[in-house]
């Protein structure tokens, strides 16, 4: 009876540490780490699985550059030639043999400026992926930010019409209003907690954003951040002449039609003639038949090969790697107008955003001292409750403007920064 009890004791223990550990680490899972812009950015580069791609990118573009580099070093093996004579060994014959061969007209080298050209494309599609994970993260992030501060204005508005409804019930019940005061503010009440259910599923679809770009990885905006941000202030126009030239997006183009030249030159090899030469140095030998063999010798052969016909391939091969190369200079084309009109956008776009974030600013001071003003005065029996009402709503809209233009303001100037190819 004792042994039984002490195994139920000791299944309970074992089950109660068990839920313990599930908790804490459904609770450690849970919790998200609250982060200003600086740490987020950091744990984005880290996580982001577009980064993680073009990093993946780099490395295989490095050991491709690697690989066709080795055509141009001597290789070596060590063979052995067994010689059957009526069925039995005869002679066997080992040695070292060092191998090399060329193009003449320069093939290896071609193709090893086509793959160092990939290389450079590889680590320049990586800054790329940067700056467009700026810009998207920069627009999660902020817009995360900004919900928060909407969700904190919606819950502190609740408040205030909550006051006013208890308000409103106390002069109901004192004669002093109609009844129908009392359905104002309920109604008035309603309206501010569908607003906040509202900008709360909005939120949680930034939040979802945010962490997605992150891999995942659990991460929130700092809290109160978007009231402490300093609005980005820029007055000079991008310099659209550098940025034409040393956009990232142009540069890698112009490295794409870089490397289709080459592999134009490349294919233009083919009939090329090919040197072969290789030595070999015995090293060891056995049997009757080796006496002609010379242990420790060296010997050379050096072969020529001229191709007279390839059915066509070096032909097509070029036409192929022309039409690559004139398909690349178009894409130039493109992606500079591309870029040029990314850069027009989003000056305007700031531009626009700033002066609207001023003016927002302004109208939100103004509705702010109308409200005290129709509060202060409806307490003191002067002005009537829709009078409240009127000045709380138009208020509510008022900050949700200004939080908006601000986001905005905060959007498009990182918007910028990504259009001119720069990073943060």
């Amino acid at each position: 009876m004792l042994e039984e009890n002490y195994r139920y004791t000791k299944k309970g223990l074992l089950l109660l540490v068990i839920s313990l550990f599930a908790l804490f680490f459904a609770t450690t899972m849970c919790v998200a780490d609250e982060m200003n812009w600086g740490g987020a950015w950091q744990v984005l580069l880290e996580n982001s699985p577009s980064l993680k791609a073009a990093r993946h990118a780099i490395t295989a573009a490095e050991a491709s550059l690697k690989l066709t580099g080795s055509n141009k070093r001597i290789t070596s093996s060590i063979t052995v030639t067994e010689t059957l004579q009526e069925g039995a060994s005869d002679s066997t014959v080992g040695g070292l043999t060092l191998s090399y061969s060329a193009n003449l007209a320069g093939r290896e080298d071609l193709a090893i400026a086509s793959a160092r050209l990939a290389y450079d494309e590889a680590v320049l599609s990586y800054k790329i992926a940067k700056i467009r994970l700026f810009q998207n993260a920069s627009f999660a992030y902020w817009s995360a930010a900004a919900a928060d501060a909407a969700l904190k204005a919606a819950e502190e508005e609740i408040r205030k019409r909550e006051a006013f409804l208890e308000d409103a019930k106390l002069r109901y019940k004192q004669g002093l209003v109609p009844q129908l005061d009392v359905f104002r503010a309920e109604s008035a009440l309603a309206e501010a907690r569908a607003s906040y259910a509202y900008k709360k599923s909005v939120r949680e679809g930034f939040y979802a954003m945010l962490k997605g770009l992150a891999g995942w990885t659990n991460i929130e905006p700092q809290k109160d951040i978007f009231e402490k941000v300093e609005i980005p202030v820029r007055k000079d126009a991008p310099d659209y002449f550098s940025v034409i030239e040393n956009h990232p997006a142009i540069v890698l183009q112009n490295l794409e039609v870089s490397r289709n030249k080459a592999l134009v030159k490349l294919a233009r090899t083919g009939m090329a003639p090919q040197i072969s030469i290789s030595g070999t140095r015995n090293l060891f030998k056995g049997g009757a038949g080796t006496s002609t063999y010379a242990e420790d010798r060296w010997s050379a052969q050096a072969t020529l090969l001229i191709p007279i016909g390839d059915g066509g391939k070096t032909k097509w091969g070029v036409k192929q790697a022309q039409a690559y190369l004139d398909m690349a200079k178009s894409e130039l084309g493109k992606e500079k107008a591309t870029v040029m009109e990314e850069l027009f956008s989003s000056w305007e776009e700031y531009k626009s955003a700033f002066e609207n974030y001023i003016s927002s600013k302004k109208r939100l001071e103004l509705v702010s001292k109308e409200r005290d003003i129709s509060i202060l005065r409806y307490n003191e029996g002067l002005s009537s409750q829709l009078d409240v009402l009127d000045a709380q709503s138009r208020y509510a809209d008022s900050l949700a403007s200004y939080i908006e233009a601000k986001k905005t303001v905060l959007v498009s100037y990182a918007r910028l920064i990504a259009a001119e190819g720069h990073l943060p």
